[in-house]
C-alpha cells in the first residue's frame, strides 16, 4: 500500500472516530437525543468510516465491532421510518401540533396525543378555578373562554391558546377562574400525565415549556394592550 493509501485511510479512521466522540458528546450535553436520527446517522456514519479504514490494517475484533454497530444503526433507522410512518393525525390533531409543537418528531406527537383526550364543554364550564392545582393543560380548539379575577374579565383566550400553562407543571396554584365562554372543544392532558411524560423525556419537555412560554407571552402581550386601550 501506498503512503497516500494509507494516509487516506487514517483520514477516514479518525473521521468515524470524530463521529464517534461528537454523537456522544452531543448525546451527554443534552443537544440530541439517543433514539434521535441525527445520532443513528452519526453512529452509522461513523461504524462506516473506522470499518473501510481497517481494510490498511485488518482488525478481526474491531471489524466485528464496526459491522455490528452499522447493522443495529441500520435497524434502528428502519424502527424510526415505521414510528414515522404509521404515526397518522386527523386534521384537528395535525393544527395542535403544527401550531403549539412543530418541534416534536412525528412518533413523540403521537404518544403526546394519545396521552390526553378531546373534549367539548358547554358555555359555563369552570375550566380553572383560582387558588385551586390546575388539574390538567388545556388547548383550544374551538370556542373561547374567559380569564377572571375578582368577578372582573380580564383576559379571553380562544382557539389556538393554552389554559393552564403557567402553573400546570408545577402544581401551584391557579392565579384566576377560567370559564367557557362559550360552547368550547379543547384537548385536555392531565397534569399527572404531562409531569410524567415530561420526566420521562426531556426533549418533550423542552418543548411543552416552549409552547407554554410563547403562548404566557402572548397573552401578556394581548392583556397590556388591552390594560393600555382601556385606560387611554
Amino acid at each position: 500500500m501506498t503512503i497516500d493509501a494509507a494516509l487516506l485511510f487514517n483520514a477516514i479512521g479518525l473521521t468515524g472516530t470524530v463521529l464517534y466522540i461528537g454523537s456522544y458528546a452531543l448525546l451527554q450535553f443534552g443537544l440530541i437525543r439517543g433514539s434521535s436520527l441525527t445520532y443513528t446517522l452519526m453512529n452509522l456514519a461513523a461504524a462506516c468510516c473506522v470499518l473501510i479504514s481497517l481494510s490498511a490494517t485488518f482488525n478481526l475484533s474491531s471489524a466485528l465491532i464496526q459491522s455490528s454497530w452499522i447493522v443495529i444503526s441500520v435497524v434502528g433507522l428502519l424502527r424510526l421510518w415505521l414510528l414515522s410512518h404509521r404515526a397518522r393525525f386527523t386534521e384537528e390533531e395535525a393544527e395542535l401540533i403544527s401550531g403549539a409543537l412543530p418541534f416534536l418528531s412525528k412518533p413523540a406527537a403521537r404518544k403526546f396525543l394519545d396521552a390526553g383526550r378531546w373534549q367539548e364543554v358547554p358555555a359555563g364550564t369552570v375550566l380553572a378555578r383560582i387558588g385551586e392545582p390546575v388539574p390538567g393543560l388545556h388547548y383550544i380548539s374551538r370556542g373561547t373562554a374567559q380569564v377572571r379575577l375578582g368577578g372582573e374579565i380580564i383576559a379571553n383566550v380562544g382557539k389556538g391558546s393554552f389554559i393552564g400553562e403557567m402553573t400546570v407543571l408545577s402544581a401551584d396554584p391557579a392565579s384566576a377562574d377560567v370559564v367557557a365562554a362559550s360552547d368550547l372543544r379543547h384537548f385536555i392532558i392531565v397534569r399527572e400525565t404531562l409531569v410524567r411524560m415530561c420526566d420521562r423525556d426531556e426533549n418533550l419537555r423542552q418543548n411543552i415549556e416552549f409552547a407554554l412560554g410563547r403562548d404566557t407571552r402572548a397573552k401578556l402581550i394581548a392583556t397590556n394592550s388591552a390594560l393600555r386601550a382601556r385606560l387611554g
